[in-house]
């Protein structure tokens, strides 16, 4: 098994012992270090006296759940930009949501699958181990920039390059790793700015909740890896069929968000209708089907309405598209 260590160490808070020695079990091929901690507060404790790379957290601890935890950590200037994940056995809807909002990443089912697990704890070790790369490249680019400054001429040069290696960055850690869309924090960014436009303009904004069609199945029949290429291949898809001014983000698992400002309800239909096209109709090549399918929850957003209702009704919307067959747009 690849190893991904180079230093890097994850904290896991969990009142589980059993989950510890099973976290253990299967992570230690990944060969990074791993600390264990028996309750929210162990785990705040030692965040306060040591970094870590990588924050894994059971929702249900008796002292200070999961979510305050996340909460804080979010607040933490040490890893309020490290990946967190959420170990639970709610996989309800309103839950993950609520994770995802306080600040997690991604989300583990108990009991732990494995091969998942490793695969999700993997992907974020790489990113990590990315971002201290580029965070190293920063510092050194930094001095040698203090290095050539000997002329105004030289000076200008250098603040431009590193403008240019900022933006770099910067671009980076608001991107998902996988495919490349914006990521779901930056995506809230945007959306609040839209949002604030939309008042002034007193426009409406459309938004479609998109969901790949039995893509787990893709996971457990053909790996990861494949899994992996279809959310790369879907989110090309998508991007291409999209406006210039639309944003389009990848919102959690297999799941993406789409925002359609200065939008009517026909307009947003016409569009989400495009984007399901645009994933059926993709040069698929799966051993085991013939092809992928979406299906989309449209919802419009009025100036005086808050996003978290929006989100709701595009949710509920995508949960009936699903219900009513797959591979269809609802509103």
């Amino acid at each position: 098994m690849e190893k991904v260590n180079e230093g890097l160490t994850a904290l896991v808070a969990d009142d589980e012992p059993l989950n510890h020695r099973l976290l253990q079990t299967l992570l230690s091929p990944l060969g990074l270090e791993l600390v264990m901690a028996e309750s929210g507060l162990h785990a705040q404790k030692l965040m306060e006296t040591r970094t870590f790379d990588l924050l894994l957290f059971d929702i249900l601890m008796p002292d200070l759940d999961g979510l305050t935890l996340t909460r804080w950590a979010r607040k933490d200037p040490l890893h309020k930009d490290v990946p967190i994940l959420i170990l639970t056995s709610m996989t309800g809807k309103d839950v993950l949501v609520e994770a995802f909002e306080a600040g997690a990443v991604d989300f583990l089912t108990k009991p732990f699958h494995g091969p998942e697990l490793i695969h999700r704890v993997k992907a974020q070790l790489k990113l990590r181990l990315l971002q201290r790369r580029m965070e190293a490249f920063a510092n050194e680019l930094n001095l040698q920039v203090l290095k050539a400054m000997k002329t105004e001429a030289e000076l200008l040069q250098s603040k431009d390059e590193l403008a240019d290696a900022n933006r770099t960055l910067s671009d980076w850690a608001h991107r998902d790793s996988l495919t490349g869309l914006w990521n779901r924090r930056k995506a809230w960014d945007l959306m609040e700015y839209e949002a604030e436009r939309s008042i002034r303009n007193a426009r409406t904004i459309g938004v479609a909740m998109l969901d790949l069609d039995k893509f787990k199945s893709i996971n457990d029949t053909l790996g990861h890896d494949v899994g992996d290429q279809v959310l790369k291949q879907a989110a090309v898809a998508l991007r291409e069929t999209l406006r210039k001014g639309d944003l389009l983000a990848r919102w959690g698992g297999e799941e993406f968000l789409a925002v359609f400002p200065e939008t009517d309800l026909r307009g947003t239909l016409a569009a989400a209708e495009k984007l399901r096209l645009a994933v059926q109709t993709a040069a698929w090549s799966l051993t085991d089907r013939p092809g992928m399918t979406v299906s989309i929850g449209v919802a419009l957003k009025h100036p005086s309405v808050d996003w978290d209702p929006v989100l709701k009704e595009a949710d509920t919307a995508l949960y009936r598209a699903k219900e009513n067959g797959r591979n269809r747009v609802a509103v």
